[in-house]
């Protein structure tokens, strides 16, 4: 009887441990720390800089909606690898999957930047500006055309 108990303990725990590797993490939220794009500094902010160096002026806003999040998702998918080049950060947006967590920072031209890679998304920053504030500066409007 013990043996029988043994398989089935150890046939619940391998079952257990595979399911757990299997699962797909789906969004649960999106942050969007923002410094405003007028703002600007004597020497260029780095992703690692950017929360201190705007502690006290950063505009912070979560997004929680369904379509808000698919909106999201669908769009960090378009980002384009690009050469590298000096960023002033300007903000991160941070994914948030059950436990885990993606973190990108970005320029007011677009520029994104995570894991030591850059990439560029302009469709991306205009959804990201839209939702912050309404009134974005008029030269997004050209990143339209």
């Amino acid at each position: 009887m013990r043996t029988l108990y043994a398989i089935v303990i150890v046939f619940l725990l391998v079952s257990w441990h595979g399911r757990s590797y299997g699962q797909a993490y789906k969004l649960d939220s999106v942050r969007v720390e923002f410094e405003g794009f007028g703002t600007e500094t004597p020497f260029d902010i780095s992703c690692d800089d950017f929360s201190r160096s705007f502690k006290k002026t950063k505009k912070i806003k979560a997004f929680y909606n369904k379509d808000d999040l698919s909106q999201f998702e669908l769009l960090k998918k378009d980002l384009k690898p690009t050469t590298e080049q000096s960023m002033d950060i300007r903000g991160q947006i941070i994914y948030s999957y059950g436990q885990s967590a993606n973190k990108y920072c970005f320029t007011v031209f677009g520029c994104f930047y995570t894991d030591g890679k850059q990439y560029y998304n302009k469709q991306l920053l205009m959804f990201i500006s839209d939702k912050m504030y309404g009134d974005h500066p008029k030269y997004l409007d050209t990143l339209r055309q």
